[in-house]
């Protein structure tokens, strides 16, 4: 891990940990699940996002409107083809194939809307929020040492999703858009 990057996560963890603690949590969230890629095709190069994985917590803070920040750690998985080409520029049937996987610790902080009024009679609720997510690159590895893949360090996204709740359980979709 370069300099840099040790500095930023130790600045997003004091700083993090330093607002919240001033904050007192209504509800804190564990949570995994699926992480898709979607990706490109760049000439003669072909990315597919393949199946990922998240799992991390959620502070929720708030009634009918609420900030949801966390810390989660992503994995994403993609397969890489470089079409093979011969001396003629023409296509020559032999593709180098790649596998590349990433870890990030992504950092929401998400606004959000309860939809139904809460009240002592109801346990269930539906909720949309957005906002900025900040995603720090950990690690990555390929399958292929002779391919350098390059990545921002640290990413900005902003992410829109929707979700349910009913007592302690809840169900989450989301979306971010580089």
């Amino acid at each position: 891990m370069t300099m840099k990057r040790t500095i930023t996560l130790s600045l997003v963890a004091v700083l993090g940990s330093a607002t919240l603690s001033t904050l007192q949590a209504q509800e804190l969230r564990l949570g995994g699940g699926y992480t898709g890629s979607n990706v490109k095709e760049n000439d003669n190069e072909q990315w597919v996002g393949r199946a990922g994985y998240q799992f991390g917590v959620d502070l929720l803070l708030g009634e009918r409107i609420f900030l949801k920040p966390g810390f989660h750690i992503l994995t994403r998985n993609m397969d890489y083809t470089v079409l093979g080409v011969g001396p003629d520029g023409l296509p020559n049937g032999e593709n180098s194939e790649v596998r590349y996987t990433s870890q990030s610790l992504r950092i929401p902080v998400l606004v959000g809307l309860r939809l139904l009024p809460s009240t002592d009679d109801t346990d269930f609720n539906l909720y949309a929020m957005g906002g900025p997510t900040a995603l720090i690159g950990l690690k990555s590895d390929l399958t292929n040492t002779s391919l350098v893949v390059s990545t921002n360090a640290t990413q900005w996204y902003l992410g829109i999703g929707a979700g349910f709740e009913y007592r302690f359980l809840f169900a989450e979709a989301g979306y971010d858009v580089a």
